[in-house]
């Protein structure tokens, strides 16, 4: 009676779910049948009744050609309404087999629900969501297509939005447990850059909850960058003419993995559309042969300035460059000019990279059917009419950028901006003979040039201290602070400290100090000072060498007013930086990916709790992977967008810590996360540690497998790193963890490649603390433990691998640090040994101990020579080699 009570249930269910979506075939319908029946057996696990898993919508479902898994994402369902946050997914091998599910359907949903009529109708309902965004209400409002408020309808843009409105009809879970019937209304106001999910109350119109599908970086972005930026930005290369050499369908730009202008060279790239991914080329739309564009416009990416910041492209105010009949992409590159001198340079290059990673991904898996971005589908699956719209140069802000992923169905977007030039620069901003943009020492005292603010303009005024040497500027009071008030104050070096200098000209008045170099030296370094010297010092200064201090006196002396500027100049164009580009698309796919297209699934906090949300580590493990080159190692450490931050291409960009294998250099483990007053609680630093150990999975299969230069290719551990990565997304479930994560990668290796890399993908996350014994809690930051074991199969070999210790540095000078993840009952022996068997050093720790942080071993009084690190475990024994080199 049990199982026929089960499979009644499961009938039903299933029955209902394939007549909400009649245009699935009997091919679709065998991997969905599996997974409601799967589903319904799990029921009494999850705590559901057979009628709150009645009639879920299936929102996608889709099969991957690599592996042949089919992945079903489902909503669950009350009267045909759909509750938000209540989702389930499935995934179905080719052999009918379900090989994961997960599940946040809620129970008892006949009860929590207490209306299931509207009184609002949904043009009501955007007219509410208008008002609660503050936006004027919309005009000439209308329906595409006749729908059910409970299917959802699509309106017009009501000329307040970026997009088509779309209103639809849900349940939302509130505090208490109720579900609350509410109108769903996406709008992307003109003049905002957040694509707003809010939900209105159906029957009052009064705002209940919303949520942003734009992934803002924060403001911490710009305080990292400047925090990092400690060292003179590197010369940039000499201005580029266009090349004259005629090259149909192509893009003068820095190319596939060159980083920026600082990384490489740029090149002519002739036809590079993948024939698979874009089969009709770059700046097609309508699937037939012929372009539509010459521009930078195409299926994939439109992409066009947006100096005004109006969010919309209108072809008589907003460039999107014209590469003429042939598509010939050329245009010359003057790293001196302001950004509008490269404008057309600038978006060219944003198209370029857009497509490249439309392209990319789509051969690992980021298809039409998987939501990702296009204008049109070619192969019909999924929803279309949401290319890119790459928005460069935006005037919305600076030093920063931003992704937009509404759902599947709604145009993705990107905003680059500019960044400031570098806190270590001198802008001179007139009169022309002396005008441009110059390298300057910093001081370790007072505030940044950044301080003053991006339109501030201050006349440079000589000091007077009434000495024999007036311009020393070590005698106060001044004696010309009226002219100083408000302006910069140049002094020359010699006789008292340079901290002592700024505080007499911040007496008189001044915003900034300019100290002149005496030596005559053509370049300078930063300034110091001692307290209590420094106490109290508010204004900035930097150092600028001697020839360049007596150019500026000149044109003071004669007559000319010397205008310099805050940081107003032409700093970085962010959209050079290609890995910034790259990162900014990442959440596209990280956020599509996950949960099936809904855009949803990644929220950075949860009641008010900030998640383990690994979106920015994804996003920076896309900008590593898309930018590493034949020839590169993984114990090099690489800075995320350096080229933005006006840092060399060895900087610590804009990231806690560098990336790297190098434990010494990067020493993230899952035991930062939500430690240290909350410092690994912030979406990037959090997206810090996930992006740490994909880079090391990157790696540690690159290291078996090789380096595939062809990044549209199946073999070659990059390219089998990346894949495991994106069918991870798929794979997981709905607001995931770390542990998660972890799972779905090693989910995603049995499927894909039958768990061959199943032990070394264990090791890899275990040196990060997200080993067999690591706890995740929930997805929010704060309850997760650590645990930096192996799985017992891997760890309690008699015959253990040297790949299972680690030794840094190697070779080793003064210290030498061992680790590894092999569990042991008993104390763990370190020894270090010479090639004769003598020991020379011994001591011991516990597994956990060693696990987690390691044993130091001091080689200080050691001769050179190769050694033999010998550990001792319950399980076995591991050996090593070292060398010892001071």
């Amino acid at each position: 009676m049990k199982l026929t009570s089960t499979m009644s249930g499961y009938r039903a269910l299933a029955l209902a779910a394939l007549l909400a979506i009649p245009a699935l075939g009997s091919a679709q319908n065998a991997p969905l049948e599996r997974a409601l029946s799967q589903l319904s057996a799990q029921r009494s696990r999850l705590g559901l009744s057979e009628l709150d898993l009645t009639n879920p919508a299936v929102t996608n479902q889709y099969t991957d050609k690599h592996n042949g898994v089919t992945h079903i994402y489902l909503r669950q369902r009350h009267e045909g309404i759909e509750i938000l946050n209540a989702v389930a997914d499935a995934h179905v091998t080719s052999a009918g087999k379900v090989t994961a599910l997960h599940s946040s359907f809620l129970p008892n949903v006949a009860t929590a629900a207490r209306a299931t009529k509207p009184t609002l109708t949904p043009a009501q309902a955007v007219e509410a969501a208008a008002r609660a965004l503050q936006v004027a209400a919309p005009r000439g409002l209308n329906a595409e297509v006749a729908a059910t408020p409970a299917e959802g309808l699509t309106f017009t843009d009501g000329g307040i939005s970026q997009d088509k409105i779309k209103a639809k009809l849900v349940y939302l879970p509130v505090a208490g447990g109720e579900l609350r019937l509410v109108y769903d209304v996406l709008l992307w106001p003109t003049r905002s850059d957040d694509a707003w999910s809010v939900r209105v109350d159906a029957a009052t119109g009064a705002l209940v909850d919303k949520y942003s599908y734009t992934v803002h970086e924060p403001v911490t972005f710009a305080q990292l960058t400047e925090r990092a930026v400690q060292v003179m930005k590197l010369p940039e290369a000499a201005p580029t003419q266009a090349s004259k050499v005629n090259v149909p369908n192509s893009y003068n730009v820095w190319p596939i993995t060159v980083e920026s202008p600082n990384h490489g060279a740029r090149q002519v790239v002739a036809t590079p559309a993948d024939a698979v991914a874009s089969p009709f080329g770059w700046h097609d739309e309508n699937g037939v042969a012929g372009n539509e564009y010459t521009i930078t416009r195409g299926n994939n990416v439109h992409a066009y300035d947006d100096r005004n910041n109006r969010n919309v492209y209108i072809a008589s105010q907003n460039l999107s460059p014209d590469g003429g009949a042939n598509l010939e992409f050329n245009f010359p590159y003057d790293p001196a000019a302001r950004q509008v001198g490269n404008l057309k340079l600038s978006i060219t290059n944003l198209f370029y990279w857009n497509n490249l990673l439309h392209d990319i991904m789509f051969r690992k898996g980021f298809t039409e059917a998987s939501a990702n971005f296009q204008q049109m589908n070619y192969t019909g699956q999924g929803l279309g009419n949401d290319q890119v719209k790459a928005e460069g140069q935006d005037g919305g802000g600076t030093n920063n950028a931003n992704f937009s992923t509404p759902p599947d169905g709604t145009r993705g977007k990107m905003q680059m901006y500019n960044w400031s030039a570098a806190p270590g620069s001198l802008i001179v901003a007139s009169p022309a003979s002396v005008a441009g943009t110059y390298p300057a020492g910093l001081a370790d005292f007072g505030r940044t040039v950044n301080s003053l603010g991006a339109n501030y303009r201050g006349k440079l005024v000589l000091v007077n201290d009434g000495s024999a040497k007036p311009s020393r500027g070590c005698n106060g009071p001044f004696l010309n602070p009226a002219a100083l008030n408000g302006n910069i104050a140049v002094v020359d070096r010699g006789k008292c400290s340079f901290a002592s200098k700024v505080q007499f000209a911040q007496a008189a008045g001044a915003r900034m100090v300019v100290v002149v170099d005496t030596t005559g030296a053509a370049t300078v370094g930063g300034m110091t000072g001692a307290s209590p010297d420094t106490v109290g010092l508010r204004i900035p200064a930097v150092f600028i060498p001697q020839g360049l201090g007596d150019r500026l006196k000149q044109a003071m002396e004669g007559g000319g007013i010397v205008m310099v500027g805050g940081t107003g100049g032409a700093g970085p164009d962010g959209d050079f930086d290609n890995g910034i580009v790259a990162h900014e698309y990442g959440h596209g796919i990280s956020n599509r990916l996950t949960g099936g297209g809904t855009g949803a699934c990644l929220p950075t906090s949860t009641n008010g709790l900030p998640n383990e949300t690994m979106g920015e580590g994804w996003s920076d493990f896309f900008a590593l992977w898309m930018t590493t080159k034949p020839g590169d190692v993984g114990t090099t450490p690489r800075g995320i967008g350096t080229y933005a931050g006006n840092e060399p291409t060895t900087g610590g960009g804009i990231r806690r810590k560098r990336y790297t294998t190098d434990f010494t250099v990067n020493n993230h483990t899952y035991a930062f996360i939500g430690t240290g007053a909350g410092q690994y609680s912030a979406t990037h630093d959090v997206g810090e540690v996930w992006a740490t150990v994909l880079w090391d999975l990157n790696w540690a299969l690159i290291n078996k497998y090789g380096y595939n230069a062809d990044l549209t290719a199946a073999t070659g551990g990059n390219n089998i790193a990346l894949q495991l990565v994106l069918d991870g997304c798929k794979l997981q479930k709905c607001i995931p963890g770390f542990l998660d994560g972890r799972n779905a990668i090693l989910k995603a290796d049995s499927l894909n490649n039958r768990a061959a890399n199943s032990a070394l993908i264990w090791q890899v996350f275990a040196r990060r603390g997200m080993g067999f014994n690591a706890v995740q809690g929930t997805a929010s930051v704060g309850d997760n433990t650590a645990g930096f074991e192996l799985p017992t199969v891997l760890s309690t070999q008699k015959v253990l691998s040297e790949k299972l210790v680690e030794v840094y540095p190697n070779p080793a000078a003064d210290q030498l640090t061992v680790r590894t993840q092999v569990s042991s009952k008993v104390p763990v022996q370190v020894e270090l040994v010479t090639v004769l068997g003598r020991t020379v050093l011994a001591t011991s720790a516990s597994a956990a101990h060693i696990q987690a942080e390691g044993v130091r071993l001091n080689t200080t009084e050691l001769a050179n020579g190769i050694y033999v690190v010998r550990l001792t475990t319950s399980e076995g024994t591991i050996t090593k080699k070292v060398m010892v080199q001071h």
